[in-house]
């Protein structure tokens, strides 16, 4: 079990150097299986324009990133305890349901993949799942940090409903920010690596998910390589979903869920602007808060180029985790 900050640098470079070893031979056997991103915008001939550009670009590639990230977590002693095996049976049930969401989109021109409800009930049955592995055996396990106070809520039977929304609302928001080249994939790195500094000073049980935090950043920056602008290859759905669990169930299990809204932000927003989008839509007579959502694309049809955006969202990123960091006191 890694218990220092140099273990989980050790595995953080393991898995990015992995990353990087397979992903080129990946990206090529993704090619010659046809498994190229399709066309999605058809109503919103803004973003049709856009996704022409990406035209021909492999996806699936959190395929690889998962696969790596989660067979170096297992090689760091991830799984010896059940908080890792419940990490991931959330990565990989929440990706299982999206590579089948990106195969269903090979079926033909305009193919949508799963519908919203399918991936839905996924997630929240996986978070029922999480809720309840613990919470029966120990009421004290139902507990949440609050930020900055330094104290934790106890949520009791709450515990259950909240593990599901967490666990749903991170999948989902982790899945729309996936839109531009390398923007998922940053964002993630950053959030795992601030979730695997909590670990590291939290309670001594949660330090069986610095291994996760470590591998999955680590697969996500060696991922980046690739898939930064512009991108050689895309995450799809599988990706976006499963490191959208594997980032909810680490936040539940060390019981850091209200500090992922701040670590998160940048997955929070943009889930936030769909929200508020289609709301708007649909009860003020279609009119509309922004562009276009998700929020990134908002920007981009306002200007700002698509390169500078990323690096822009992943500095926001970056600072809001290390403001989530200003509480802690090393010793």
């Amino acid at each position: 079990m890694i218990l220092s900050l140099g273990d989980a640098a050790l595995v953080f470079l393991i898995s990015a150097a992995a990353s990087l070893w397979i992903g080129r031979a990946a990206i090529r056997w993704l090619s010659r299986a046809q498994c190229l991103a399709p066309l999605r915008y058809e109503d919103c001939p803004p973003l049709l324009t856009y996704q022409e550009t990406k035209r021909g670009t492999p996806t699936m590639g959190g395929v690889f990133v998962l696969g790596v990230g989660t067979l170096v977590a297992i090689a760091a002693g991830g799984l010896r305890q059940r908080e890792g095996w419940l990490v991931l049976g959330a990565a990989l049930g929440l990706g299982i349901v999206g590579l089948f969401d990106d195969l269903l989109k090979f079926r033909g021109r305009n193919a949508t993949g799963l519908r919203s409800l399918p991936k839905l009930l996924v997630a929240l049955a996986i978070g029922a799942w999480i809720g309840l592995s613990f919470s029966l055996e120990s009421a004290s396990y139902n507990v949440v940090e609050i930020p900055w106070v330094r104290r934790t809520l106890d949520l009791g039977w709450g515990w259950v409903p909240f593990a599901m929304l967490v666990m749903a609302g991170c999948a989902h928001a982790v899945n729309l920010t996936d839109g531009m080249d390398g923007l998922a994939a940053g964002c993630v790195a950053i959030a795992c690596s601030m979730l695997g500094v909590w670990a590291l000073v939290g309670d001594p049980r949660d330090r069986v998910l610095v291994p996760w935090c470590a591998s999955l950043a680590g697969a996500c920056v060696g991922f980046l390589w690739f898939n930064s602008f512009p991108a050689s290859v895309f995450l799809g759905d599988v990706g976006a979903l499963g490191l959208g669990g594997a980032l909810g169930s680490i936040s539940l299990l060390s019981h850091t869920a209200l500090w992922l809204v701040i670590i998160g932000g940048v997955f929070v927003a943009e889930a936030v602007s769909v929200m508020l989008q289609v709301a708007s839509y649909k009860w003020r007579g279609k009119r509309r808060v922004f562009r276009v959502a998700p929020l990134h694309h908002h920007f981009h049809l306002g200007g700002i180029s698509e390169p500078k955006l990323i690096v822009r969202f992943w500095i926001a990123g970056l600072l809001l985790g290390l403001l989530s960091l200003t509480v802690i006191d090393l010793p």
